[in-house]
């Protein structure tokens, strides 16, 4: 059997008292006082933050958690929103009222992007967002919505959605014009989108066979299968700027009809399921974020009554005792 410091090349230090968690972070040392081996994790959680001035689901939202946009959603809103870490407070009014857009999950509060979505019906106008009021742009190749969408103002991305069928197509936005690209593996729609157009994901959703676990990365021209998530959904949100280091969370699976509260993490290799969003519920929206800093803003818990809900995803070191057996 190996040794910590064959492991890590390090023998365990023995303290009378416990290090500070920030500088003892990934280390494991012996306290000689409570005569338990300890260690210092990083543990994340979800905390309630401001409450959205109205309720809402199905909105667009884009920047990080300090500086955050959620603008449109359900019974075709025209409302924005911005959010400062504490609180909302509303800004310019979108063009084309719409629910079920898409919007630059990685995008900023001062260049933001929305798409697609449903009036009622399915639309494809896209609007630019500039920090305080929004811009009609050429529309989206194809008119969809319930897709998954993300990337930057200069470079988006929407992937899936409704047409009103489930459909594989993907579009691209370069800043002035929309295209179609390449298809997507699994169609899809009500599907997580974040990261950027050349390195992007997609994860969950409903198929035509019912709720999927199956997650997608996009290099900006291709679409290639990825680690399924642990827990199959659709109605879901993400987070990330870098699909990497970022974060699913609610949504819904049939049968039975239940709504999520699971969080999940990706490194790029596999998911981890995290801590539980306070309040399960779908059709919710992310931000920019990171699996380190993160907002699930609005949707519908159960029994399906729109929120103002918004909750922080956040964390720091802190010291826990190993235990052995």
């Amino acid at each position: 059997m190996s040794t910590y410091k064959e492991l890590v090349g390090k023998f365990v230090t023995s303290y009378s008292s416990d290090p500070s968690a920030a500088y003892a972070e990934g280390q494991i040392w012996y306290n000689t006082t409570s005569n338990t081996f300890k260690t210092a994790l990083n543990v994340f959680a979800w905390s309630s933050g401001g409450a959205l001035p109205t309720a809402n689901y199905t909105g667009a939202g884009f920047g990080v958690s300090t500086a955050a946009v959620y603008a449109g959603g359900g019974s075709s809103k025209t409302t924005t929103f911005e959010y400062d870490g504490s609180s909302w407070t509303s800004s310019g009014a979108l063009n084309t009222g719409r629910y079920e857009l898409g919007g630059t999950t990685a995008g900023t509060q001062t260049s933001g992007l929305c798409f697609g979505g449903l009036i009622p019906g399915i639309t494809n106008a896209t609007e630019e967002y500039d920090g305080s009021s929004w811009t009609s742009v050429n529309n989206m190749a194809t008119s969809v919505s319930f897709m998954g969408g993300s990337g930057v103002q200069g470079a988006a991305f929407s992937a899936g959605g409704r047409v009103p069928a489930s459909t594989n197509n993907s579009q691209e936005y370069d800043g002035t014009n929309w295209s179609n690209g390449n298809n997507i593996n699994t169609t899809r729609q009500a599907t997580a989108g974040l990261g950027t157009q050349t390195a992007g994901m997609i994860a969950g959703g409903e198929s035509p066979g019912g709720g999927t676990n199956a997650t997608e990365t996009y290099n900006g021209t291709n679409w290639t299968n990825a680690p399924n998530l642990g827990t199959a959904r659709y109605r879901l949100s993400g987070s990330g700027s870098d699909y990497t280091q970022s974060l699913v969370f609610g949504g819904r699976f049939n049968p039975p009809a239940a709504d999520k509260a699971q969080t999940e993490q990706f490194d790029g290799t596999s998911w981890t399921e995290k801590a539980d969003l306070a309040t399960a519920r779908q059709q919710l929206s992310g931000n920019r974020g990171s699996s380190s800093s993160a907002i699930a803003v609005g949707g519908l818990p159960p029994p399906a009554s729109s929120t103002t809900d918004t909750e922080e995803w956040s964390g720091a070191a802190a010291v826990q005792t190993v235990t052995t057996s």
